[in-house]
């Protein structure tokens, strides 16, 4: 046995081993104390639910405003090549998106957040954004060829 001795009252204190049923008693402390821990974290950080993300936007309003956004990233995309400032400009398009369906941008970023801890939530919201840009695209003029 190891032990060391008290400064004050020149006592020995002395450590013992523990012993197998003490081991293991430590042992199921730990994995019970990390199981509860680990099942309180997965039912803090659930998925809210369809509802109250529709408080904050509903799923056909998110979807529109999606659609919207990657119209806008696209024309960002192709036309930074013609002029490299437009970027800058990017906040004040983003904001005329929100102003046009009557959201703030924050209520967007809310409710954004909410439905991407959905993934079937997020899948339904993307499904009726790639039909609303395909309904757009087949309603858009085509360019006249530069022949």
């Amino acid at each position: 046995m190891t032990g060391f001795y008290n400064r004050d009252s020149r006592e020995k204190w002395t450590f013992s081993r523990p012993n197998v049923m003490e081991k293991q008693m430590l042992i199921r402390i730990v994995w019970i104390v990390s199981l509860v821990s680990l099942l309180a974290a997965c039912t803090f950080f659930r998925a809210p639910g369809r509802d109250d993300c529709d408080k904050i936007l509903g799923r056909d309003q998110m979807a529109a405003i999606l659609a919207d956004i990657y119209v806008l990233e696209a024309f960002l995309l192709e036309y930074q090549h013609v002029n490299r400032k437009v970027r800058d400009s990017a906040r004040y398009y983003y904001g005329g998106i929100f102003y046009s369906h009557g959201v703030d941008a924050l209520d967007f970023e809310a409710a954004l957040d909410c439905y991407l801890l959905d993934a079937g939530e997020m899948d339904l919201i993307h499904e009726k954004m790639l039909n609303r840009l395909s309904v757009m695209e087949s309603e858009a003029e085509p360019l006249p060829s530069g022949r």
